[in-house]
């Protein structure tokens, strides 16, 4: 793999390359594979997203102008937030949900393996039109989520149901799957996930151990749910915050870096979540958000409503996920440690940034 000799002053992501290198190292593939009388135009990084790189450009040629965005691997020398980063798999997984299903996936029509042109290996995908709810500041602080109207936001979250629904109805049952299946973590979908957060964890704690994530394992083992629904596709990283949007209508699915197979509730609960994360970001910061969006009882009903499946072990699938996003939060954070962006607690624990709705959860009283 070519080493990186980016220069990363001032960048306040200092895991991600300057859109100036980027354009640089990319132009001499857009030739290769557009045209040497093509140019690239509106080129820029956008600053979203922990784990990953990305490029949004048009390319112009004499036939008019067609607008991709590059997905790449993250540099291993930056610290990475995933161990492994399998852009081929994502690229898979995308073009068939695009075609079991009308869900707005955008089509891949490069999947770039050779790391000689930008470092590592990529992506690039035609971009579609529409707007992210924003993580950075959530999306609950205010912005044009919060502009809408209450009926607005009951479509656009009933939309962001009704596509998670119908992601999962690619099924082990109806097509091939096993090109996301983890045998080597266990013998059936709930034993992979739980092996695979296992083996995550132990590359991402880097020597560390964090006493509440260990008791979340334990917890999760000692109330593990018997699961009858089907095996789905799992989009694994279901959230607002990867989807586009013009207005409450969903216009593109993004972000498979996390994708997976295993029943249904990974999905749902991690959406769910996701949001009362923010939510509660809000709270403690004396600020309402939209304490009456994405409710996790209105989105259980909703997917019951759109899948025909009964939502099963719901609190089970919602501690998974605070599990999930746990790791991912510590190795995040260890990363800012590094890079001098922030100051090491003086429990780890503390690097969990949701810390107290684990807590909650353990204790039982989170859904109080």
């Amino acid at each position: 793999m070519a080493e990186n000799t980016g220069s990363y002053e001032g960048i306040d992501t200092p895991w991600r390359r300057s859109p100036d290198e980027l354009t640089e190292r990319i132009t001499p593939w857009v030739h290769e594979k557009f045209g040497a009388d093509t140019r690239l135009e509106n080129v820029h990084a956008p600053d979203n997203g922990m784990s990953s790189e990305s490029l949004l450009f048009d390319v112009v040629g004499p036939n008019g102008s067609e607008s991709f965005v590059a997905r790449m691997a993250p540099l291993p020398s930056l610290f990475p937030v995933f161990e492994n980063y399998d852009i081929a798999l994502q690229a898979s997984a995308m073009k068939l949900a695009a075609e079991r299903t009308s869900v707005p996936v955008p089509a891949v029509p490069f999947v770039e393996l050779d790391d000689s042109w930008l470092g590592v290996s990529f992506l690039v995908m035609k971009r579609l039109p529409g707007v992210a709810p924003t993580d950075v500041p959530p999306y609950v602080f205010g912005g044009w989520v919060a502009d809408m109207t209450k009926a607005e936001r009951d479509l656009m979250e009933r939309n962001a149901v009704r596509t998670l629904a119908e992601l999962h109805t690619i099924t082990t049952e109806n097509a091939d799957l096993s090109f996301l299946e983890r045998p080597g973590f266990g013998a059936d979908p709930l034993d992979q996930h739980l092996g695979h957060e296992r083996g995550y964890y132990e590359w991402a704690r880097n020597g560390q151990r964090y006493p509440l994530i260990d008791r979340t394992f334990e917890w999760l083992e000692a109330n593990r749910p018997t699961i009858t629904g089907p095996t789905v596709l799992n989009w694994g990283d279901a959230r607002l915050g990867n989807m586009l949007f013009e207005g409450p209508v969903p216009t593109a699915v993004l972000d498979w870096e996390m994708v997976c197979v295993g029943p249904a509730g990974v999905d749902l609960a991690w959406m769910i979540f996701l949001h009362r994360f923010f939510q509660n970001l809000a709270e403690t910061y004396g600020m309402p958000g939209l304490p009456d969006f994405m409710e996790r009882g209105k989105l259980a009903a909703l997917y019951t409503e759109y899948s025909g499946q009964p939502v099963e072990a719901l609190e089970w699938f919602e501690v998974f996920a605070a599990l999930r996003f746990a790791i991912v939060s510590v190795r995040t954070s260890v990363r800012s440690v590094e890079y001098g962006q922030m100051a090491a607690p003086a429990e780890p624990d503390d690097l969990i940034m949701f810390r107290p709705l684990l807590e909650q959860m353990l204790e039982g009283t989170y859904w109080d």
